[in-house]
């Protein structure tokens, strides 16, 4: 796989010149992972950024019970890792890859570098650290007042809007995961999410298709607003 290539799909490069994209090649390792790869744990921590050029990565948090608590999933051109400069994900946060992936990791030295030459790049980080801080605010307050049938839409409704295709009234969730996963995310049994799940089907908010669901986007989104 070329790693130049996969760089030129990464959302946060989209608008960097080609000589830009040379220089990140030339300062940056690619590691392919397999599914279930732990990439990031707290008690490893590792001064670097990660750009995930193709597959998915769950990014969770243990709780004081031993549970995990997913606060978010990322997809092609996500960046996540920590260095000083900037903290993508707190040092809490562990990263497993949810599908065998292909990761770009850029070390602490060589990335400050690297962005003292295009400020660009920072306000694009700064960008995507607002909107993860955000999200985990949003989930973490549906988790703690929801049961889990409105965790569980509310999560759906989440990863529609993440990376999916409007068809009509159908929106479509672009990922793949299993009712295991859903059930981790929303802190459930993977037996009362397979439950939930061929319910929501018999109601019509959902179905199941060639590669993902599909969901009722807006009668999702009427179903958590009251």
């Amino acid at each position: 796989m070329d790693k130049l290539t996969l760089l030129s799909h990464i959302n946060l490069f989209d608008e960097l010149p080609k000589e830009d994209m040379d220089l990140i090649d030339q300062n940056s390792t690619m590691i392919p992972m397999k599914k279930g790869t732990q990439i990031m744990i707290p008690e490893q921590p590792l001064d670097v950024l990660f750009f995930l050029k193709k597959g998915q990565v769950r990014l969770y948090r243990m709780t004081p019970q031993g549970k995990q608590f997913t606060t978010d999933i990322l997809v092609d051109g996500n960046v996540f890792g920590e260095t000083e400069s900037f903290m993508l994900t707190d040092k809490q946060t562990f990263a497993e890859a949810m599908t065998d992936c292909h990761v770009c990791t850029m070390d602490k030295g060589k990335f400050e570098s690297f962005i003292r030459t295009t400020p660009d790049v920072s306000l694009k980080l700064i960008q995507i650290l607002s909107y993860r801080l955000k999200e985990t605010y949003d989930l973490s307050e549906k988790i703690a007042l929801g049961d889990v049938r409105y965790r569980t839409l509310f999560l759906l409704l989440k990863m529609s809007e993440k990376n999916g295709t409007r068809n009509k009234e159908w929106q479509s969730i672009n990922m793949k995961f299993t009712h295991e996963d859903i059930a981790t995310m929303v802190g459930s049994s993977r037996e009362t999410i397979s439950l939930l799940m061929s319910k929501l089907k018999k109601e019509g908010l959902m179905k199941k298709m060639l590669l993902g669901y599909s969901i009722k986007a807006d009668e999702i989104k009427k179903i958590l607003m009251e």
